[in-house]
């Protein structure tokens, strides 16, 4: 549920993008006093969701400390003020500390000092409706937003991701990578094989360094 009208939530013009660049420099200026449902957020590392009652957000529910969470966004290449290809990419992941489960009312002050940069907090904060259930995750200083945003590709996905049945991926050929991609992603996935686990730490390291050394 959005909130743009929240006067506790940031506004577009207040972000900080990971790369210097200002964000009314890729955006109309006019947006810049919206409000913006800012999850998750990466300085204090929070994100916000309705495992109890969204189908999409479901698996998070076996979610626990030590575990981690990451992000993938629609994203579209900007260079040089032109924009470009658009792709999904891995934005940055959390290494769970702390979950705060099934909220329904105001969170007492030691709870919003912990998760209240949370944009659900936020808007619960603004208005009592929205106390309506999420939980909120809370990533430990490993936690990371990466500098460079690492493309979620095809490549990528047949390495690590498997479907319902146990299976790799299947890509007809009718539709895009983009829809395909979108489809196996749009819920919370798990990864508990170990050998997938490792391949996907080993994608984004490589990835890392390769931009490191760039």
């Amino acid at each position: 549920m959005s909130c743009p009208r929240c006067s506790t939530l940031p506004r577009y013009k207040d972000l900080v993008t990971s790369n210097g660049i200002k964000i009314l420099q890729i955006i109309p200026k006019s947006y810049g006093d919206l409000r913006v449902h800012n999850d998750p957020e990466f300085i204090s590392y929070t994100y916000g969701d309705y495992p109890s009652s969204s189908p999409r957000a479901f698996n998070l529910k076996s979610a626990t400390a030590g575990d981690f969470l990451f992000f993938l966004a629609r994203l579209v290449s900007y260079y040089d003020g032109s924009f470009g290809k658009g792709g999904f990419y891995l934005i940055g992941y959390f290494e769970i500390e702390d979950i705060l489960k099934d909220v329904r009312s105001k969170p007492d002050d030691a709870i919003l000092d912990t998760f209240g940069r949370n944009a659900h907090i936020q808007r619960g904060l603004y208005n009592p409706k929205f106390w309506d259930g999420f939980w909120v995750f809370r990533g430990s200083k490993r936690s990371l937003r990466f500098r460079h945003a690492i493309p979620f590709d095809r490549k990528f996905c047949d390495s690590v991701l498997l479907n319902a049945r146990g299976n790799r991926l299947a890509w007809p050929s009718h539709r895009s990578e983009a829809q395909i991609i979108g489809s196996y992603t749009r819920a919370c996935r798990i990864i508990l094989e170990k050998d997938l686990i490792d391949v996907f730490w080993g994608s984004v390291e490589n990835w890392n360094e390769a931009i490191s050394k760039s």
